[in-house]
């Protein structure tokens, strides 16, 4: 019996030791954690920081217990309980509100008042048709303030605005450099539930209306018709053949300025044109 109380002695003096032992280290733990809490800022990482020395703390102090106690009984019991505590995880205090992020600066926006429409849609409809139309979709477009919405037209342009949208915007779309001129009188547009139709009244010709193949001219007009000067119609016509044309065809055009420039030209019966030096050849 002496012997075996004596290797008991010698487990419960081990035990103790272990238990010490762990104690300081979770103790130490804590303490180097505290000193490096500090350095933390985010109000979330300091709160789990601060739980788990707290927990390494009742740890720590439990095991001091364990290897304070003399009964085997209590040493059994004080070990249990720290068994439990080590595996259960100890309820966490509730956690402040987060504080939201305030977004960096973004480069400086637009102070433009008008926004352009997401986006848009042409249609020429047929040959003989009176109109083209531009299709203009804006969801719940029809449920707006109708003060607010207009469309003015001129011979050469349209200006559609909507002024105070429901998403705190004012949309736009202008053209004044229409492919052909409109009919003003002819010209509307028309509102519908999701988006906005304006009808471009077409120039009716001798024998029918203006063909168009697309919205925009390809080329900017320039201010004041030259329907008056066939002259400088016939340059333009001149220019673009020049440009697009394939060698004969600029050969032709350069003879034809060298006979305008020599004053050959009118002896043909052709007449001067004038502006042939705008080719630049």
């Amino acid at each position: 019996m002496v012997v075996i109380e004596e290797m008991m002695d010698e487990e419960q003096h081990q035990q103790d030791n272990a238990a010490l032992t762990r104690s300081q280290e979770r103790l130490s733990d804590a303490d180097e954690l505290e000193s490096a809490l500090k350095h933390i800022t985010r109000p979330s990482a300091r709160l789990h920081v601060e739980n788990l020395i707290e927990r390494l703390r009742k740890e720590g102090k439990a095991l001091e217990r364990v290897a304070s106690s003399s009964g085997t009984r209590e040493l059994t019991e004080e070990t249990a309980g720290v068994g439990e505590s080590m595996e259960v995880e100890p309820t966490e205090k509730p956690q402040p509100p987060i504080p939201l992020r305030t977004p960096a600066a973004g480069p400086p926006v637009s102070t433009s008042k008008y926004r352009s429409f997401p986006t848009y849609f042409f249609d020429a409809g047929s040959y003989n048709s009176p109109t083209v139309s531009v299709y203009v979709p804006l969801d719940d477009i029809g449920s707006h303030d109708k003060s607010k919405i207009s469309c003015e037209f001129t011979s050469s342009s349209f200006d559609l605005i909507v002024n105070s949208f429901q998403d705190g915007n004012d949309y736009r779309l202008l053209n004044d450099n229409l492919e052909h001129d409109i009919d003003v009188s002819k010209s509307k547009y028309i509102i519908k539930p999701n988006k906005i139709i304006l009808k471009l009244g077409k120039i009716k010709g001798e024998y029918s209306y203006d063909h168009w193949t697309q919205l925009t001219a390809k080329k900017k007009k320039e201010k004041g018709s030259k329907k008056d000067d066939p002259a400088a119609g016939i340059m333009d016509l001149m220019k673009d053949m020049y440009e697009s044309g394939d060698d004969n065809m600029k050969k032709m055009i350069g003879e034809t300025m060298y006979k305008q420039r020599m004053g050959q030209l009118g002896k043909d019966g052709m007449g001067g044109l004038g502006g042939m030096d705008d080719f630049g050849i």
